[in-house]
């Protein structure tokens, strides 16, 4: 896992040149040029309220960011020393809560919590990362992931909720949302959860059935495909009754709930069993309880 996590961190290493316009403020420049060269200490110097009179708020957010970068690239390079990404943990927490991002640290702060296992955490840090990649304001495109890394947040925000103890919404910071930056994620894996062996909604599988259903109301699909999945416990004829059951539960709640679109359900049964990230970090336990979903695919 560990090797994964510097992997991670260091495919996010800003190495490219920082693009500004020309009538960028002073401070918003000098710490552009400072995370160019790798001067962190003039970076965070740039940022301070003395530095940053006169800039616009878009461009205070924007600088205290770059100053951020400057912090998340020395611990990229620490990590990719053999450092361990969880020593720098109050760290980036702290550059995070100045600048409210960006992507990088959250990412970063996911893959910590994913190492110890805090899946809650986890999923919650990789949603806000991959909806703080897609806001264009304070993540320009010079700052931004490539569709690649965008496609990983998402599979690991959606891992990380079906891996949790408890609800994680599939929206942390404003709309839901099927695509980022241009890039379309067709489906979402929901972790409905049901009482063992039947199509009943758990008090916890009924909060998640609401979070889906105000992720359906904000992005406004005008169609939707449910597609029941069950772990392998089980003959293979009841589980796929089962995911077909499951599915339809699920697509029952939303008419009720006032979902206004079409829909269609399709169970797979034990066919399509979630492929993690890293199944080694997971028991057995913990890997059916992967395989027991829900996805919405909104189509085209």
């Amino acid at each position: 896992m560990a090797t994964v996590m510097k992997c991670l961190i260091l495919a996010s290493l800003l190495a490219l040149a920082v693009a500004l316009p020309a009538t960028a403020c002073d401070a918003l420049r000098r710490a552009s040029e400072a995370l160019n060269s790798g001067d962190e200490t003039a970076a965070r110097a740039a940022a301070g309220p003395d530095r940053t009179a006169g800039c616009s708020a878009a461009e205070i957010a924007l600088t205290r960011r770059v100053a951020a970068l400057a912090i998340f690239n020395r611990v990229a390079a620490a990590v990719g020393q053999g450092a361990k990404l969880e020593t720098f943990e109050a760290e980036l927490t702290s550059a995070s809560r100045d600048a409210g991002g960006p992507w990088q640290i959250l990412d970063a702060l996911g893959d910590i919590n994913r190492e110890r296992k805090d899946y809650d955490a986890a999923g919650t840090f990789y949603q806000q990362a991959l909806e703080d990649a897609a806001n264009e304001e304070l993540t320009p495109d010079w700052m931004a992931p490539d569709r690649a890394y965008i496609e990983r947040l998402d599979r690991l925000a959606s891992e990380m909720r079906l891996a949790a103890s408890k609800p994680v919404k599939l929206a942390t910071r404003g709309a839901c949302r099927f695509s980022y930056r241009g890039v379309a994620i067709r489906k979402k894996a929901t972790p409905v959860r049901y009482v063992f062996g039947t199509a009943e909604l758990t008090p916890e599988g009924l909060e998640s059935a609401k979070d889906l259903f105000e992720c359906l109301k904000s992005a406004k699909p005008a169609a939707i495909t449910l597609i029941g999945h069950t772990d392998p416990v089980g003959t293979p004829e009841a589980n796929m009754a089962l995911s077909v059951a499951r599915a339809e539960a699920l697509a029952q709640y939303l008419v009720d709930a006032g979902y206004p679109g079409s829909w269609s359900v399709v169970g797979k049964g034990e066919e399509e069993p979630f492929k993690p990230d890293d199944p080694s970090a997971y028991s057995e336990e913990m890997l059916h309880q992967l395989d027991r979903r829900v996805e919405v695919d909104v189509g085209k």
